[in-house]
């Protein structure tokens, strides 16, 4: 069957050099560009990041390259979902850059893959505690100065609502089940502040 390939591109402005990233396209690769598209933003919202995971989804690619790993994006959690997103339709990606095929021939896992995940996945958990304890100390500082008046309480939904939803029960099974935040978010493709949320709730309850 003959490989149908696309190759990923991206710039965080327009005035940013694509040329390096274009000199690596082939004949036949079907082209996605984002330009002008910060990492920060998710790659499902992105407008070509959206296209090519259509296109995924509808069986029009069997291949993704890109030239490095961070023309994906710059969030750790993104990346994480957007890998697990192309491998549950046994699209592998290739980071030109880092020499890096994510699936062999069969559709498995490398163990180059595996390593590169979990190393993800810890920054990822490494970032949320980083970003709340930056968070919490704003908090802190926000309530010495009397500047600080807490949630609205219209801003969340509802404990019973939370609770009821099927991926949270999920994640309640698995966290009951003993598994580790790391396999939990790769598994049901979430980001480690949701489950940290959970345990919080579970606490409470």
């Amino acid at each position: 069957m003959k490989k149908k390939i696309g190759y990923y591109m991206r710039t965080s402005h327009y005035l940013q050099n694509i040329n390096t990233q274009s000199d690596k396209i082939e004949v036949d690769w079907k082209v996605y560009k984002d330009e002008g598209v910060s990492g920060r933003i998710d790659f499902m919202e992105r407008p070509a990041g959206k296209k090519l995971l259509t296109d995924i989804k509808e069986g029009k690619l069997t291949e993704l390259k890109t030239l490095r790993l961070e023309r994906m994006g710059r969030s750790v959690s993104d990346i994480i979902n957007t890998i697990n997103t192309i491998h549950s339709y046994n699209v592998p990606i290739t980071f030109i850059s880092e020499g890096i095929t994510t699936l062999d021939e069969n559709g498995k896992q490398t163990p180059t893959t595996g390593l590169l995940i979990n190393v993800l996945s810890s920054l990822s958990e490494f970032f949320y505690h980083q970003n709340r304890e930056k968070i919490l100390n704003g908090i802190d500082l926000a309530k010495k100065q009397g500047k600080y008046s807490g949630r609205h309480s219209n801003s969340t939904e509802t404990q019973e609502k939370y609770l009821a939803k099927p991926k949270t029960k999920k994640m309640i099974e698995m966290i009951k089940q003993g598994n580790s935040v790391r396999s939990i978010v790769r598994i049901l493709e979430c980001s480690p502040n949701s489950i940290y949320k959970l345990k919080k709730t579970l606490e409470n309850v």
